[in-house]
This record gives C-alpha cells, sequence and structure tokens, in this order.
C-alpha cells in the first residue's frame, strides 16, 4: 500500500510539473479595453487589483460599501487615463447587486472581467465567535460571491466569453486552529469555482480562483507580526505580501487562463500537497511547528 502511494505521489508531482509547463506556453490574452468588475476595490487587494487591471488597458468597475474610499481610488486610477465607473453596492443586498450589473452594461454593453474579491475574516477559538459577524461574513465571502456571479453569467454567455476570478485564501487548502469559520468559507469559494468552471466549459466563460497568503490589508492591521512569529505562523517559508502581490496574481489568472494561483510560500504549497495524502501528517506537522495557543490568541486580531 505504501509503494502504491509513493507512486501515486510521483506520478501526481510529474504530472503537475508538466501541467504548469504546459499552462506557461498558453497564448498571453490582451486586457486592453476589456470591461472589469472589482468588488471589494475600495482598500486592499481589491484596489491593487483595479490599479493592475488599469495598467493592463482594462476599463474598470469600482464596487464597494464605501463611497468615500471608492472615489479616492477611482482619483488615482485616473493616471492610467482609461474609462472608469464607480458604484457604491453592497454584495449582501440583491437589490444592490442588480442595480450595478444593469449600470455596467447600460453604460459599457459588457462585462468581460468579474473579480470577486469582497470579503470579511475573522479569527479566535471558534466557540467565541460573534454569531452575528459569522453570519454576515458567510453573506459576503459566499452568498455574496455567489450572486454576483450569477448574474454575470449570463451576460458573458451571451457576449461569447468573459473571465470570473474568485478570491480564496490559503487558509482553504490549509486550514489552521483559529481560522475555522473564516477558512470554510474561503473552501466553499474553491468548490464553487471547481464546479462553475466544469459547468461552464465551452462557453468561453473561464474561472479562476487565487488564494493569497498572508497579506498587507486591513485584515492584517491589527495584528502584531513579531506574536505572528512567535507563534510559527510566519516563519522564512512563509511570505507576508504586499497586496500587489496577488493583485498581479489576477491578472496573470486571466491574462493566461489558469485556473488556480496558490501564493503564501513555500510552506503552505507544500503543506497543501500533503494533505492531499495524509492528514494525520499534516496535523502532526502543524503541531510540531505551530504554538496552538499562541496562534489562535494572535488570530484573535484578524479582521
Amino acid at each position: 500500500m505504501m509503494k502504491k502511494k509513493l507512486l501515486f505521489g510521483a506520478l501526481l508531482a510529474g504530472g503537475v510539473v508538466v501541467w504548469k509547463k504546459v499552462g506557461q506556453e498558453r497564448a498571453e490574452v490582451s486586457l486592453v479595453g476589456k470591461v472589469a468588475i472589482v468588488t471589494g476595490a475600495s482598500a486592499g487587494i481589491g484596489e491593487a487589483t483595479a490599479h493592475a487591471l488599469a495598467r493592463a488597458g482594462a476599463t474598470v468597475v469600482l464596487v464597494a460599501r464605501r463611497a468615500e474610499e471608492l472615489a479616492r481610488v477611482a482619483g488615482d486610477l485616473e493616471r492610467y487615463d482609461r474609462p472608469m465607473m464607480v458604484c457604491v453596492a453592497d454584495v449582501t443586498d440583491d437589490g444592490s447587486l442588480v442595480g450595478l450589473v444593469e449600470r455596467v452594461v447600460e453604460r459599457f454593453g459588457r462585462i468581460d472581467i468579474l473579480v470577486n474579491n469582497a470579503g470579511l475574516s475573522m479569527g479566535g477559538p471558534f466557540a467565541e465567535h460573534d454569531a452575528r459577524y459569522m453570519r454576515k461574513m458567510v453573506e459576503v465571502n459566499v452568498y455574496g460571491l455567489l450572486r454576483m456571479t450569477q448574474l454575470v453569467v449570463p451576460i458573458m454567455k451571451r457576449q461569447g466569453g468573459g473571465h470570473i476570478v474568485n478570491v480564496s485564501s490559503v487558509a482553504a487548502i490549509l486550514p489552521i486552529a483559529g481560522q475555522t469559520a473564516y477558512a470554510s468559507t474561503r473552501m466553499a469559494v474553491i468548490a464553487f469555482s471547481n464546479a462553475l468552471r466544469r459547468e461552464l466549459m465551452g462557453s468561453g466563460v473561464f474561472v479562476s480562483v487565487v488564494l493569497p497568503g498572508w497579506t498587507k490589508t486591513g485584515m492584517m492591521a491589527d495584528m502584531d507580526e513579531d506574536k505572528l512569529r512567535e507563534s510559527g505562523l510566519i516563519n522564512p517559508l512563509v511570505t507576508v505580501d504586499e497586496a500587489v502581490v496577488p493583485a498581479e496574481a489576477i491578472v496573470d489568472v486571466i491574462r493566461y487562463r489558469r485556473r488556480k494561483m496558490v501564493l503564501g510560500g513555500i510552506q503552505i504549497k507544500m503543506g497543501a500537497f500533503f494533505d492531499l495524502f495524509s492528514t494525520h501528517l499534516v496535523d502532526w506537522l502543524l503541531l510540531a511547528t505551530l504554538d496552538r495557543d499562541k496562534s489562535v490568541e494572535v488570530l484573535r486580531d484578524l479582521g
């Protein structure tokens, strides 16, 4: 049995290498003139993604709840001399999303790219999570993403193509104590992306998922990096990225129609790979490398 597992692992690893090589040879897709909706565009990864798309020549539609912050981002995007649109909307409000899609189609006539980036996070002991905030997180991270996509897919199919990028997290593929509820919502994003991609194959609509690791955004604003290192959550094999890193990854998966992009450093990628074969092994490795109590405590400040 062990030999079979090792053989399977070797074949899988070899397949991954070949697949990545093939993926790198795909023709590059131009983003010039593409109409791209970015949710959660008022800060962090969403803001950085808006800049990356505009630099690539796209027409960016900025979506978030905070009007003042959206106006600031829109002002910054003027440097690229590209058309843009600002839409104040709540991804958990159905009427808000329907109106948003209608306004975008009315103004630009099409929707080529949807980046589902809006998200909330929470950490700490699961039993102590605030129930109302936990429900809100599920609504934003899961329902809002599903509903926004549901409204856009028929438009993309009618126009003959499009690309949907869903932002998840490495917490989904290597979930740890202290991120129980948050990791669950991010895993739902991966399952949705995989199922939708298979449903839309041949339609011209592509689906990708990007999994950022630790990223310097508002979610980490209240976290103490020294305590993160003491707990073992951050080490030389785990990266702490600026928001531009996942933003460029989002543009990359659109340019080359990649299915998935995992960030966060080699330890994250190795842990997720090993978890495919032995959850027990990963449990042991996490127990050996993390101070569970310290990590759960420092993750209280994830927000």
